[in-house]
């Protein structure tokens, strides 16, 4: 992993730094979108840096074993790989393990057919100090891929269409060294639902870890591969401009903190679900709203996306 120098006054602050504005608590009872089984648990937390809507978004991993700390990256990979509408973008980039490049969220994790990779822009980078055609040795590059660059990178975004995760081909296992041109990798498209950022010079995906209070959350020291959690353990994701602007989005790097935005639990939930007739409802039905509030009476109750429980299954419905 990239170490990015930071004066040790300031690495201080940041181990101790905790988000206030904005606070939130992670509703366990209100996520939608798990991966793993088991009674522990762990919440994941997205927030882009864009023109998007001003939202967090929240996945939950499950798994068996309390003596088990699964690692940050264990999660995020579990989650991108069960859930279909979180996209990740990553590269091992050394002893530490592997670095968060870029997310991406979408339906169906469709933004993985408009990402792109402009290998002219990132060969003019003056920030990027891997070579492609001839190894930097100072910095312990081994080996270059040259002009099959734009292949192997069109072939790695290929295989993630199927997996939900990109794995930057130019990596440290493979050249002694990584290339963190993360800020030429784009994904261009008309939805407006569908969101990307990636980066490593202009921005980068800052990360935070704690409970599920967000005054617990203090900037990480380590890298996600680094990361154990627990039982109840939450780790948020949140982009950081590094070259101003974005509105209130700030530099995580000076220890300022980014407010936080409404939690989104839900995604893209209401899409593709079918009117219940009220005919053709099991007997002995309970019926919630989505926040786990009871509905006393479904047939009065105005017109709404409900949970239907009944003695053999849970399932959501719509009422019109």
């Amino acid at each position: 992993m990239k170490i990015r120098k930071i004066n040790p006054p300031l690495a201080l602050l940041l181990m101790g730094v905790s988000l206030t504005a904005n606070a939130f608590i992670v509703d366990w009872n209100k996520i939608t979108h798990w991966a793993g089984r088991g009674d522990n648990r762990a919440a994941l937390v997205v927030q882009f840096a864009d023109d998007g809507p001003r939202k967090a978004y929240v996945w939950g991993y499950r798994w068996e074993d309390a003596s088990h700390h699964p690692s940050g990256e264990e999660i995020f990979r579990a989650i991108a790989s069960e859930c279909d509408d979180l996209y990740l973008f990553t590269q091992f980039t050394g002893w530490m393990g592997n670095t968060v490049c870029g997310i991406g969220y979408s339906k169906d994790c469709a933004v993985a057919d408009h990402i792109e990779f402009d290998f002219e822009a990132a060969m003019a980078d003056p920030c990027i100090s891997f070579n492609w055609f001839s190894a930097n040795e100072t910095l312990g590059q081994t080996s270059t891929p040259g002009w099959d660059t734009p292949e192997l990178c069109a072939e790695a975004i290929e295989d993630s269409k199927t997996t939900h995760i990109l794995e930057h081909p130019i990596d440290a296992r493979r050249y002694g060294y990584a290339c963190y041109d993360y800020d030429h990798w784009g994904a261009y498209a008309t939805d407006s639902s569908m969101r990307w950022q990636a980066g490593w010079y202009e921005g980068y995906w800052s990360y935070w870890v704690g409970g599920v209070d967000s005054e617990s959350l203090a900037y990480s020291g380590l890298g996600y591969t680094s990361r154990q959690l627990s039982d109840g353990s939450v780790d948020a994701w949140k982009f950081t401009s590094l070259a101003g602007g974005n509105g209130d989005e700030v530099d995580g790097i000076t220890g300022a903190t980014t407010p936080w935005h409404e939690l989104d639990y839900h995604h893209f939930d209401t899409s593709g679900l079918t009117e219940v007739e009220t005919a053709s409802r099991p007997a002995f039905c309970k019926y919630f709203r989505l926040d786990g509030t009871a509905v006393a009476d479904i047939a009065s109750a105005p017109a709404g996306i409900y949970v239907e429980v009944s003695a053999t299954s849970v399932r959501k419905i719509v009422k019109q």
